[in-house]
């Protein structure tokens, strides 16, 4: 993992593991969790505005900020903010837990597109907003209806009240879209950054994301707000789903001087194949998304740190061990004479929903 990912979070030790959530730690309570993605992550000033935003935004409204993510390399931060649902409190209905959460992630994010704008905006994650995703999960006992009403809620504000196109996936979608497809569709993976000469996406130059997002025509089928797109803002993706996991796999690559001819693509065209190999779309593990990114980086040292990103979308399924096992395997054939390759343990970016349940009721 480069030196300058910042990862802070209670509970570390629930963050080295992904499990699914336990049906003795959920028993007769349950929790509603809104994961908001914002645009940031090196401006130290902006990140110390937007992280008292949250936890001012939660004090007031009920709900608790559970853990921070920022990572300096891709430019990018995940607030996971939540609220506990004791199953008696369930007589209530789903407003109960939905309004707190809804609250503070709305107040969260009006901050972060006050500080923010994407036209200055540069990352080697991919992005299609300030806030360019937002994903609401319901844990233990709670009823997926309430993310679901969540979801709803916070598209509704977001669209009417900030006047930002939304568009939502998974179980709040109308149509029953899926966020990756939204992404392709919407033009999530197309870099925008200048690549060395011989690079580009067919090439496998390194890129990245810089400026506003752009989409065909500069229009969009928003759920909820405007269908123009505002090169300041972006649009947001919300949606809510079972619980996800984030994994990442760093790669540490080793290259010749003739290596860097081309910048490193190379080496970037190699993870994404990698990537490609480990997904299910590609043919590999059920239930994983993977996408190669590059993650820091010598050239006077003569190294590259890309990683394997990926989400598991069930681990009961496919977990963190198996992708592990499947990188380490597959690196094994990119290791040639120009450039040797290292593949660090992965790591969670977020904590498990048995650990964000603990962090909820610890009062």
């Amino acid at each position: 993992m480069a030196a300058n990912m910042l990862a802070r979070a209670r509970g570390l030790a629930t963050m080295t593991r992904c499990t699914a959530p336990s049906s003795r730690a959920g028993r007769g309570r349950g929790g509603l969790v809104a994961v908001v993605y914002v645009s940031e992550a090196s401006n130290a000033a902006v990140m110390s505005i937007l992280e008292k935003a949250a936890e001012e935004a939660c004090k007031k409204h009920g709900a608790r900020v559970v853990n921070v993510f920022q990572d300096v390399e891709y430019n990018r931060t995940g607030f996971t903010l939540g609220v506990k649902q004791h199953s008696e409190d369930e007589a209530e209905g789903v407003g109960g837990a939905v309004e707190p959460l809804r609250q503070s992630a709305m107040a969260l994010t009006e901050r972060a597109l006050s500080l923010v704008d994407l036209r200055n905006h540069s990352a080697t994650h991919p992005r299609c907003g300030v806030v360019d995703h937002i994903s609401c999960h319901a844990l233990g006992e709670t009823d997926a209806a309430a993310a679901v009403s969540l979801a709803r809620h916070l598209g509704e504000g977001i669209g009417g009240h900030l006047h930002i196109p939304v568009l939502m996936y998974g179980l709040a979608s109308p149509v029953g879209a899926q966020l990756a497809d939204l992404r392709r569709q919407y033009g999530y993976f197309r870099e925008t950054a200048v690549v060395p000469e011989g690079g580009g996406k067919e090439g496998g130059g390194c890129g990245g994301w810089v400026g506003a997002h752009v989409i065909d025509g500069g229009r969009v089928e928003a759920d909820y707000g405007p269908s123009d797109v505002s090169p300041e803002a972006g649009i947001v993706m919300l949606g809510a789903t079972p619980w996800a996991a984030n994994y990442n796999v760093p790669l540490r690559v080793k290259l010749s001087s003739r290596s860097w001819s081309d910048g490193g693509g190379g080496v970037m065209k190699a993870a994404r194949r990698v990537a490609r190999r480990v997904s299910e779309r590609g043919g590999g593990l059920p239930a994983v998304q993977a996408m190669a990114l590059l993650h820091g980086g010598d050239q006077e040292e003569g190294f590259v740190t890309v990683e394997i990103a990926c989400n598991l979308l069930d681990v009961t399924v496919t977990g963190a061990a198996a992708v592990q096992a499947e990188v380490d395997r597959l690196c094994e054939d990119e290791t040639t004479v120009d450039s040797h390759w290292r593949v660090d343990s992965g790591y969670m970016t977020n904590m498990t929903p048995d650990g964000i349940m603990a962090e909820l009721y610890v009062n």
